[in-house]
């Protein structure tokens, strides 16, 4: 049957429940109605790169190999920035053309470059440009921009906020154009396409329409506090208009890689691990200068109301930067934070000036996961992370020697950690972007066959949309698929086929795409989403 999925990126009920109940959403609303929806669990960390590639590949981080918009360079404390090729399962499509099946793909992020298909596709976020090959086949880019010339894949952050929110308004349209453009070249049977700037609006607008946010300005236009609201409202017409051009035979699965909710509070991880003796700064002027200028700048702001001297938040990551790698001093550091989102061990023979060895990598885990389960809320005196899991306990697969030794859960999802130096303070006042990822994103499931209200005796994780496409398009799982088929939405409940392996065959993957100049320009942008500090 045709099979639909709408991706929405950074959706989340907690804003669709409301403006629906207001009467903002009829098309959401309509079809969770006539449908079946729950919240949907996101990867371990909640982000667009490993929870794409869960969604598309229905297996879990340590399967794919991808935890982060990073991949860790061997030997090296630097991380590079990640390709559809360092994804090490295979998508939709790729089981769908076994089949003779043909699939659409637009604006999916992390589908860069392009890999063969029976079919058509559009890459999406960490496409360098485009000026780059990002359409299968290549042939296509040249037909697609003379009918979509204004088309963008992401749109930039325009200082001026009037002028970003247009951005973000039009790179929504030139999506769903593309979306329609390939619909109407011929028949199809898998339809993907994703529309990522609701992540952006969440995360430059939230404190603009969150008046308990602590940088909420009640001064702000309204333009820019009803700005989120108004995303939704035209996410909701867009995907009015696809469903209104599919056939009645045909299923609709609507998502999210993750939710968003208020950014409030920054763990500075490796300060964690400087207090607990595992880490050590260097101790020079330079680090000396930094803090004491960071205290004059409070001091400042505080005098003139809350002020920011520093500028747009936005900038200020860009500084940041990788400068944390700078100020560690190596040959006195046991564990370290990084770039990648996790926590690792400075391993002797592993990283290029470990000192740890092998006897006492256990204890080093130990210690590190004791420290991240000692950091406290103000609010309430409760632990920062629910859940502090070694490499063994989150994850399993081929390629799990990829991902951290140590990962986090926050128990409270307004705390973010990063890598930044907080030159002596652990945890601080969020500086960055005003919105952030939550863990619960969206599940819809609509059309044909769909069990109307359905209610799922597990939640749905993020990995389970995978194999239940392929279940909608007669397509056999793979035997050894960890994605779970979510068969209460389906009014007929039948056993998935199995068949064969979610793994890419030999030299089918894992390696650098992208040219130095390339990765600079991803690395800004990752910088302004909040990837890098």
């Amino acid at each position: 049957m045709k099979t639909v999925i709408i991706g929405l990126d950074g959706a989340t009920f907690d804003i669709i429940t409301p403006l629906a109940e207001a009467g903002r959403l009829p098309v959401l609303s309509r079809l969770m109605r006539d449908g079946t929806s729950a919240p949907l669990r996101s990867t371990i960390l909640p982000n667009s790169f490993p929870g794409w590639a869960s969604c598309t590949t229905g297996v879990s981080e340590g399967m794919h190999g991808v935890f982060s918009p990073f991949i860790k360079n061997p030997d090296s404390y630097s991380v590079r920035a990640m390709s559809g090729r360092d994804i090490m399962t295979r998508p939709i499509w790729d089981y769908l053309s076994e089949q003779g099946g043909r699939s659409l793909v637009i604006n999916v992020p992390t589908t860069y470059p392009p890999e063969p298909l029976n079919g058509l596709m559009i890459t999406g976020m960490l496409t360098p440009g485009l000026d780059s090959d990002f359409t299968y086949p290549a042939s296509f880019k040249e037909e697609m921009l003379a009918g979509i010339p204004a088309y963008v894949i992401e749109p930039g952050r325009d200082p001026d906020r009037h002028k970003r929110a247009h951005d973000f308004r039009n790179a929504t349209d030139m999506h769903e154009l593309a979306a329609h453009a390939l619909m109407d070249r011929g028949d199809w049977d898998f339809l993907m396409v994703v529309f990522s700037v609701l992540d952006r609006a969440q995360h430059d607008y939230w404190a603009d329409m969150d008046p308990n946010h602590p940088r909420h300005n009640p001064k702000t236009p309204a333009e820019f506090r009803e700005f989120i609201p108004e995303m939704y409202q035209r996410l909701d017409a867009a995907v009015g208009r696809l469903v209104e051009k599919l056939p009645a035979a045909a299923r609709v699965f609507i998502v999210s890689d993750h939710g968003f909710c208020a950014e409030r509070m920054e763990v500075r991880v490796n300060e964690a691990l400087a207090a607990a003796g595992l880490l050590a700064f260097k101790s020079t002027p330079s680090r000396r200068g930094r803090a004491l200028l960071k205290s004059v700048r409070e001091k400042i702001g505080r005098r003139l109301g809350g002020a920011e001297p520093s500028g747009n938040p936005l900038d200020r990551k860009v500084h940041h930067g990788s400068a944390f790698l700078d100020e560690i001093d190596w040959k006195r550091t046991e564990a370290y934070f990084a770039q990648d989102k996790g926590i690792w061990v400075n391993r002797a023979g592993r990283e290029p000036e470990g000192i740890v060895g092998e006897k006492d990598f256990d204890a080093v885990v130990s210690r590190a996961r004791a420290a991240m389960e000692e950091l406290l809320c103000e609010e309430d005196g409760l632990m920062v992370f629910e859940q502090v899991m070694s490499r063994a306990e989150a994850f399993s697969g081929h390629y799990s020697s990829r991902l951290p030794d140590l990962v986090m859960i926050p128990r409270r999802d307004d705390y973010v950690y990063n890598e930044r130096a907080g030159y002596g303070e652990t945890i601080v006042p969020a500086d960055s972007t005003t919105g952030t990822h939550s863990k619960d994103g969206i599940f819809i499931a609509w059309g044909q066959g769909i069990e109307a209200g359905a209610r799922c005796t597990v939640q749905p994780n993020l990995r389970d949309v995978g194999p239940t496409a392929l279940h909608s398009l007669g397509c056999p799982l793979p035997a050894d698929m960890d994605g779970r088929l979510v068969f209460e939405a389906f009014a007929e409940k039948t056993e998935p086929r199995r068949q064969g392996s979610c793994y890419k065959r030999s030299g089918e993957a894992g390696e650098q795409v992208y040219t130095a100049g390339q990765e600079a320009q991803l690395r800004d942008r990752l910088r302004a989403l909040g990837y890098i500090e």
